[in-house]
């Protein structure tokens, strides 16, 4: 990443301060991508104690939307999600994203979320497409 400012949105359902059901995630600009780390309630359970496969998607898909700064905004094109371990309710886990390639208008995103005892439970990769702001 460029040292540029983080693009926001106070109302997006994963990182947003101002929504009222949202889940006020907060990631972590770094040199090589961005980082969060954090613990889910039982309300995002899928099975008993489990914590639904599509919400893990939805936390992958937000890592790597977050790369995007002030001056670009992606949207998710084709997403690619393979799950490893299941993760348990209240369990800590880390999520880093990072581009790994980028050619035009066109980046390849990376996400892996880990346990913190370093157990993969999933990784995803995406084609973001950059869209111009209306001038």
């Amino acid at each position: 990443m460029d040292g540029r400012e983080l693009r926001r949105d106070n109302y997006c359902f994963v990182c947003g301060p101002e929504n009222p059901k949202g889940m006020h995630l907060k990631f972590e600009k770094r040199p090589d991508g961005v980082y969060a780390r954090f613990s889910l309630p039982k309300y995002y359970q899928g099975y008993d104690g489990v914590i639904h496969g599509g919400i893990i998607t939805l936390l992958l898909d937000e890592a790597m939307a977050y790369l995007q700064t002030y001056h670009e905004r992606f949207l998710t094109g084709r997403l690619t999600v393979r799950f490893h371990k299941p993760l348990l309710v209240g369990e800590e886990v880390e999520v880093r994203a990072w581009i790994e390639k980028e050619r035009g208008r066109t980046k390849v995103t990376k996400a892996v979320m880990e346990k913190t005892s370093g157990e993969k439970v999933a990784e995803a990769e995406a084609l973001m497409f950059v869209v111009r702001e209306k001038e």
